[in-house]
C-alpha cells in the first residue's frame, strides 16, 4: 500500500533505497568473490558456483522488481501538494 501522507511516502522510499544499496552491496561482492558468476555456466562449474550464480541471479530479480515498484510509485511522488517534501531523508 502507498502512504498517502508524504511524511510515510517518505520514509517507505528510504525503507526501499535502503534495501536497494544492500542488494547492489550483496551482488558486488558475490562477483567479486565468485568471478565466474559472471560468465557463462560451464557443465563443470562447481556446486559453490551455481549457488552463487543462483544467488545472484535472485539479487538482480529483486532490483528489477524495486524498480518496478519505484515506477508505479513515482505518479504518486509526484502528486503530493508540498514537493519540497519529497527529497530523501539523508
Amino acid at each position: 500500500m502507498i502512504p498517502r501522507d508524504p511524511l510515510g511516502l517518505q520514509r517507505q522510499l528510504a525503507g526501499l533505497a535502503t534495501l536497494e544499496a544492500a542488494v547492489r552491496t550483496a551482488l558486488r561482492i558475490l562477483q567479486l568473490t565468485y568471478p565466474a558468476v559472471t560468465r557463462p555456466q560451464c557443465d563443470d562449474e562447481v556446486f559453490e558456483t551455481t549457488t552463487a550464480r543462483m544467488l545472484a541471479e535472485l539479487c538482480n530479480d529483486l532490483l528489477v522488481a524495486l524498480d518496478d515498484h519505484r515506477a508505479h510509485v513515482a505518479p504518486r511522488l509526484k502528486s503530493l501538494q508540498h514537493a519540497d517534501q519529497t527529497g530523501w531523508p539523508f
